[in-house]
């Protein structure tokens, strides 16, 4: 009775239009007032401060302020000129540029939907002036902009390492070579939609001495994914520590190196970065109590024991719970889904023989698959807003990215040295 009303108060509440965070704490309150679970409702209010009482968390709000320091510092249209020397003379190049520059900036904010925003505001009017259609820029926006949650510093992965305790510094690491791959994938995605097509490509010859000059202006911000990751590898900071120094990076190589990062910029970008995390850490506080009850009421138990039951098979098993995580994503946000469904799916995966990375990135890129599909995909409502576009004609430009994000999801399932053979060497 308790898990009955737990879940049918919570999308009864969700349906009706009640922000996600309320819909998770109205569910347990719920089950409390109504069920049969011999709790007060105090214990609601204890379970909920336990929820955002874990220094894990700390990292969230930091990462997200370097990101903030490092765009307002104008990296984006470094990392942009980089990427078009390399990839803007191949036929549709603007589309590689343009995951290119995600793939890089994923890495430095940790966030998809602050990496569809940013680089949709430089790459898209770029794009459309160099006569790519305006929904095939919003689109490959929209589709690379996921980078940004697999690519470390993930803020996606920290949360699942918190839900899951799984090693955070271990992800960020399993998420290089998944991060590296989905790039590869949609590039070819886009390159292949740019021959089809016939996208207009960078005329002349490859100016060396300019890609140099650019390369040596973007390289100290593109050094930082690689230095919070290096320092955390080496043991010498926790993930929550290198967050910090990846801030007092961002100040230094944006103010000083750059001198494009003033005063003016700290507080906007510390608006910005307390909204996001404001709406991250409320659901995660309200998420533990509901969580909670569904553990002590044996759902992820049940729900493991029937999917068993139905002696599927590893591979079997792991498509229904992708599945499971695709439509749930069709209508909840990446952030919410990931709280919800980890303590339940999580257990299942293991006990088909998943390893725990292997399962973080699968989940990830999963729910990231969500982040540009109709109706309720964030990356396709930031991108149309740019691009001033309705949202059709870039869901059917999208139709290739699901495809390649599919196929990434598959090798991930099929091959799990993508996600193990890193973290195993460097010791995790």
């Amino acid at each position: 009775m308790t898990v009955l009303i737990l879940i049918a108060a919570f999308l009864v509440l969700l349906f009706a239009g009640v922000p996600i965070a309320w819909a998770i704490a109205g569910g347990s309150i719920a089950a409390l007032a109504l069920g049969d679970f011999p709790m007060p409702i105090a214990w609601l209010a204890q379970q909920t401060l336990r929820g955002a009482d874990t220094t894990s968390l700390i990292a969230i709000p930091l990462f997200l302020f370097a990101g903030e320091l490092m765009n307002r510092g104008g990296l984006t249209h470094r990392i942009m000129h980089v990427a078009e020397h390399l990839f803007g003379r191949f036929r549709g190049g603007l589309g590689l540029v343009n995951v290119a520059t995600a793939f890089v900036y994923g890495g430095l904010t940790g966030s998809a939907t602050a990496d569809t925003s940013t680089v949709a505001k430089v790459m898209i009017p770029v794009m459309e002036q160099k006569g790519y259609p305006r929904d095939f820029a919003a689109a490959v926006t929209a589709a690379s902009g996921t980078l940004g949650i697999v690519v470390p510093p993930s803020v996606i992965l920290l949360l699942y390492g918190v839900i899951t305790n799984t090693s955070i510094g271990g992800l960020f690491v399993a998420g290089v070579l998944p991060g590296c791959m989905l790039a590869v994938v949609f590039m070819l995605t886009a390159w292949f939609i740019g021959m089809r097509e016939n996208f207009p490509k960078v005329e002349g010859k490859f100016d060396f001495k300019a890609f140099w000059w650019d390369f040596w202006r973007a390289f100290p911000a593109m050094c930082m994914p690689v230095f919070v990751l290096g320092a955390i590898i080496t043991g010498f900071v926790t993930a929550t520590e290198a967050a910090g120094l990846a801030v007092i990076y961002a100040l230094l190589i944006g103010g000083l190196y750059y001198r494009e990062l003033g005063w003016r910029d700290l507080i906007p970008a510390i608006i910005e970065s307390v909204t996001l995390t404001g709406s991250v850490m409320i659901i995660m506080a309200v998420a533990v109590p509901f969580g909670w009850l569904l553990t002590v009421t044996q759902v992820p138990h049940m729900a493991a024991a029937w999917i068993g039951g139905l002696q599927a098979g590893p591979i079997a098993t792991m498509l229904l719970v992708i599945l499971l995580l695709k439509v749930v994503g069709f209508w909840l946000d990446l952030g919410p889904a990931m709280i919800i469904l980890a303590p339940i799916l999580v257990p299942i995966a293991k006990t088909a023989g998943f390893e725990p990375y292997q399962i973080g990135l699968i989940f990830t890129l999963t729910l990231g698959w969500g982040l540009f599909t109709p109706p309720i995909g964030t990356n396709i409502f930031v991108v149309c807003n740019v691009a001033k576009i309705d949202i059709g004609p870039v869901s059917r430009r999208l139709i290739p990215f699901w495809f390649a994000t599919a196929f990434a999801i598959a090798l991930l399932i099929f091959f799990p040295s993508l996600t193990g053979w890193l973290p195993a060497t460097l010791g995790y």
